[in-house]
Protein backbone atom coordinates (compact mmCIF):
# COMPACT_ATOMS: atom_id res chain seq x y z
CA UNK A 1 0.00 0.00 0.00
CA UNK A 2 1.35 3.15 -1.05
CA UNK A 3 2.49 5.97 1.78
CA UNK A 4 0.28 9.27 1.74
CA UNK A 5 3.62 11.21 1.67
CA UNK A 6 4.18 9.91 -2.06
CA UNK A 7 0.52 11.95 -2.34
CA UNK A 8 1.67 15.17 -1.23
CA UNK A 9 2.18 18.13 -3.42
CA UNK A 10 5.88 18.98 -2.47
CA UNK A 11 6.54 15.24 -3.25
CA UNK A 12 4.86 15.30 -6.87
CA UNK A 13 6.44 16.68 -10.01
CA UNK A 14 3.53 19.30 -10.57
CA UNK A 15 4.85 20.96 -13.23
CA UNK A 16 3.23 20.91 -16.90
CA UNK A 17 4.66 18.80 -19.19
CA UNK A 18 6.09 20.58 -22.41
CA UNK A 19 6.92 19.57 -26.03
CA UNK A 20 8.01 21.35 -29.58
CA UNK A 21 5.61 20.63 -32.17
CA UNK A 22 7.45 21.63 -35.08
CA UNK A 23 5.83 22.63 -38.75
CA UNK A 24 8.24 23.27 -41.61
CA UNK A 25 6.22 26.29 -42.88
CA UNK A 26 7.24 28.10 -39.20
CA UNK A 27 10.97 28.65 -38.37
CA UNK A 28 10.40 27.87 -35.21
CA UNK A 29 8.83 25.02 -33.33
CA UNK A 30 5.26 25.42 -31.84
CA UNK A 31 5.88 24.64 -27.48
CA UNK A 32 2.48 23.17 -26.05
CA UNK A 33 2.02 22.10 -22.09
CA UNK A 34 -0.23 20.05 -20.56
CA UNK A 35 -3.14 21.86 -18.52
CA UNK A 36 -4.22 20.44 -14.88
CA UNK A 37 -8.12 19.27 -14.88
CA UNK A 38 -8.68 22.50 -12.84
CA UNK A 39 -7.80 24.61 -16.01
CA UNK A 40 -9.66 21.59 -17.94
CA UNK A 41 -12.86 22.41 -15.91
CA UNK A 42 -12.78 26.22 -16.76
CA UNK A 43 -12.60 25.73 -20.94
CA UNK A 44 -15.47 22.92 -20.46
CA UNK A 45 -17.59 25.20 -18.65
CA UNK A 46 -16.78 28.14 -21.95
CA UNK A 47 -18.11 25.89 -24.21
CA UNK A 48 -21.12 24.71 -22.48
CA UNK A 49 -24.26 26.38 -23.28
CA UNK A 50 -27.36 26.57 -20.89
CA UNK A 51 -31.07 26.26 -22.60
CA UNK A 52 -34.50 26.24 -20.83
CA UNK A 53 -37.07 23.94 -22.15
CA UNK A 54 -40.15 26.80 -22.02
CA UNK A 55 -42.55 24.16 -21.29
CA UNK A 56 -40.82 21.90 -19.09
CA UNK A 57 -38.61 24.57 -17.11
CA UNK A 58 -35.62 22.11 -17.54
CA UNK A 59 -32.16 23.53 -17.62
CA UNK A 60 -29.98 21.42 -20.05
CA UNK A 61 -26.67 21.71 -20.45
CA UNK A 62 -24.77 21.23 -23.89
CA UNK A 63 -20.91 21.27 -24.57
CA UNK A 64 -20.05 22.53 -27.98
CA UNK A 65 -17.27 20.03 -28.79
CA UNK A 66 -15.96 22.30 -31.42
CA UNK A 67 -15.22 25.36 -29.28
CA UNK A 68 -14.03 23.09 -26.52
CA UNK A 69 -11.52 21.73 -28.42
CA UNK A 70 -10.50 25.23 -29.75
CA UNK A 71 -10.26 26.30 -26.20
CA UNK A 72 -7.73 23.51 -25.17
CA UNK A 73 -5.70 24.49 -28.10
CA UNK A 74 -5.28 27.80 -27.15
CA UNK A 75 -4.98 27.23 -23.66
CA UNK A 76 -2.17 24.84 -24.19
CA UNK A 77 0.10 26.36 -26.57
CA UNK A 78 3.22 28.18 -24.71
CA UNK A 79 5.02 29.52 -28.37
CA UNK A 80 4.19 31.45 -30.23
CA UNK A 81 2.58 33.74 -27.41
CA UNK A 82 -0.96 33.73 -28.87
CA UNK A 83 -1.94 36.96 -26.56
CA UNK A 84 1.44 38.80 -28.50
CA UNK A 85 -0.10 42.18 -29.82
CA UNK A 86 2.33 42.14 -32.73
CA UNK A 87 1.70 38.64 -33.45
CA UNK A 88 -2.07 39.33 -33.54
CA UNK A 89 -1.69 42.17 -35.83
CA UNK A 90 0.51 40.40 -38.00
CA UNK A 91 -2.26 37.64 -38.29
CA UNK A 92 -5.25 40.14 -38.45
CA UNK A 93 -7.11 38.47 -35.28
CA UNK A 94 -6.86 41.00 -32.59
CA UNK A 95 -8.11 39.68 -29.01
CA UNK A 96 -8.50 35.96 -30.33
CA UNK A 97 -6.19 33.41 -29.44
CA UNK A 98 -8.24 30.48 -30.83
CA UNK A 99 -9.06 32.98 -34.34
CA UNK A 100 -5.20 33.68 -34.43
CA UNK A 101 -4.23 30.13 -34.72
CA UNK A 102 -6.70 28.66 -36.66
CA UNK A 103 -5.36 31.69 -39.43
CA UNK A 104 -1.88 30.49 -38.59
CA UNK A 105 -2.25 26.93 -39.30
CA UNK A 106 -3.22 24.83 -42.14
CA UNK A 107 -5.78 22.04 -41.89
CA UNK A 108 -3.17 19.27 -41.81
CA UNK A 109 -1.06 21.49 -39.30
CA UNK A 110 -4.46 22.06 -36.84
CA UNK A 111 -4.86 18.84 -36.50
CA UNK A 112 -1.51 17.28 -36.01
CA UNK A 113 -1.40 19.85 -33.65
CA UNK A 114 -4.46 18.90 -31.97
CA UNK A 115 -3.22 14.94 -31.59
CA UNK A 116 0.21 16.19 -29.56
CA UNK A 117 -1.95 18.46 -27.33
CA UNK A 118 -4.56 15.89 -26.41
CA UNK A 119 -1.74 13.01 -25.98
CA UNK A 120 0.46 15.17 -23.96
CA UNK A 121 -2.88 15.98 -22.03
CA UNK A 122 -3.71 12.08 -21.44
CA UNK A 123 -6.87 11.82 -23.30
CA UNK A 124 -6.87 8.58 -25.43
CA UNK A 125 -7.18 9.66 -28.94
CA UNK A 126 -9.35 7.17 -29.88
CA UNK A 127 -11.89 8.18 -27.72
CA UNK A 128 -11.45 11.96 -28.92
CA UNK A 129 -11.62 10.93 -32.82
CA UNK A 130 -15.05 9.01 -31.81
CA UNK A 131 -16.55 12.07 -30.17
CA UNK A 132 -14.91 14.20 -33.03
CA UNK A 133 -16.74 12.24 -35.72
CA UNK A 134 -19.92 12.15 -33.53
CA UNK A 135 -19.74 15.96 -33.56
CA UNK A 136 -19.62 15.86 -37.17
CA UNK A 137 -22.47 14.03 -38.05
Amino acid sequence: MADVKDFLMENVDAKPETREVKFPRFKAPFVIKSITEDENSVLQKQATTKTKDRQTRQITSSVDQSKYVDLLAAACVVSPELDNADLQKSWNSIADPVGLLKKMLKVGEYAELLNQIQDLCGFDLEDVDNLREEVKN
